[in-house]
């Protein structure tokens, strides 16, 4: 099963691990929204990857089930975000899961695009990358590949600034386990797992840090706060940390993931659906079509929206 499909499966199955002993991170900040009502508006979206200087991010924006993906673009120009746009490449196939190299000359991404000669395949995913110049894309989509186990496909490709390409690799039913692809003399080794690797565990979307020092995953089955929080593992000689859940600063008990992080590594970046209960105060007290559509229609209804936080304070405890 393909990390489409399985997500699909957590939004319909909804399965609480929710338990008070767990060892959690502690964060001094909370998530807000990021981008509101410009990039987190109301619009299925998750993802974020950026350029240095965090100057333009890049994100996924999807129907509800994941029947069409597209990849966005917004810049900050100093005093906000820009309205997003559509990259050059997609708006056909389902493009996702971008991710900008060290140096912000490539974007990668995840598509079901069909490969050179061959027919399209629903849900058949590969990784492909194109040329950037600042923001602008200056080249067609490249097939990128990784030398992984035959028959696996990995997902949810992330880079260490070295060039050490993480991701996940999933059998489709009960496991999905967390790679990296080792970068030596401009050859990928062969993938090998992370060492806190556990078969009975269920760890999908890795995002490393740019200096490698730490990873943040998703699990939907480990001992967390809900349905599908976010972990944390740091570096530790030649292996990794037990991983240790990110806390209710960062999840709920609903579904959190899709983890990002700003070019420093201070700031996270991830989706998540908080429905917002609050009751909403109108003009003489009543309410019109035009402002229960605008509500409906924002962060407050529960689609996936991206939140960030600052986790510059998280350490290995």
């Amino acid at each position: 099963m393909n990390r489409i499909l399985f997500i699909g499966c957590i939004l319909l199955t909804y399965v609480t691990t929710y338990a008070q002993d767990v060892k959690t991170a502690i964060l001094k900040d909370s998530a807000r929204i990021f981008g509101k009502d410009v990039i987190s508006k109301g619009d299925f979206v998750f993802n974020a990857s950026f350029t240095p200087g965090n100057k333009t991010v890049y994100f996924s924006k999807a129907t509800i089930n994941f029947g069409y993906i597209a990849i966005f673009y917004s810049v900050n120009s100093g005093s906000g975000w820009s309205e997003p746009g559509a990259v050059d490449f997609t708006g056909t196939y389902r493009d996702t899961d971008p991710f900008v190299s060290a140096d912000s000359k490539r974007l990668y991404f995840a598509s079901d695009r069909p490969l050179d000669g061959k027919p399209f395949k629903d849900y058949d995913y590969h990784y492909y990358y194109v040329e950037l110049s600042g923001n602008k894309i200056i080249s067609k989509p490249v097939l990128f590949d990784l030398p992984v186990p035959a028959g696996s496909t990995p997902t949810y490709l992330s880079f260490a600034d070295n060039g050490n390409a993480y991701f996940f690799i999933s059998d489709g039913k009960s496991d999905a386990d967390i790679y990296t692809c080792k970068l030596q003399n401009g050859k990928y080794l062969p993938a090998e797992k992370l060492s806190f690797d556990d078969p009975k565990y269920f760890d999908f979307d890795p995002v490393i840090a740019h200096n490698e020092s730490f990873i943040i995953f998703c699990s939907n089955n480990r001992k967390g706060l809900g349905s599908g929080d976010l972990w944390v593992s740091f570096k530790k000689d030649n292996g990794w940390t037990e991983p240790v859940n990110l806390g209710p600063k960062v999840n709920t008990k609903g579904n959190d993931g899709a983890p990002g992080l700003s070019r420093d590594d201070k700031k996270l970046y991830f989706t998540s659906f908080r429905e917002t209960t609050d009751r909403p105060v109108y003009k003489n007290g009543r309410a019109k079509t035009e402002a229960i559509n605008k509500l409906m229609h924002s962060t407050k209804n529960a689609i996936r929206s991206i939140y960030e936080i600052d986790i510059s304070d998280l350490k290995n405890r």
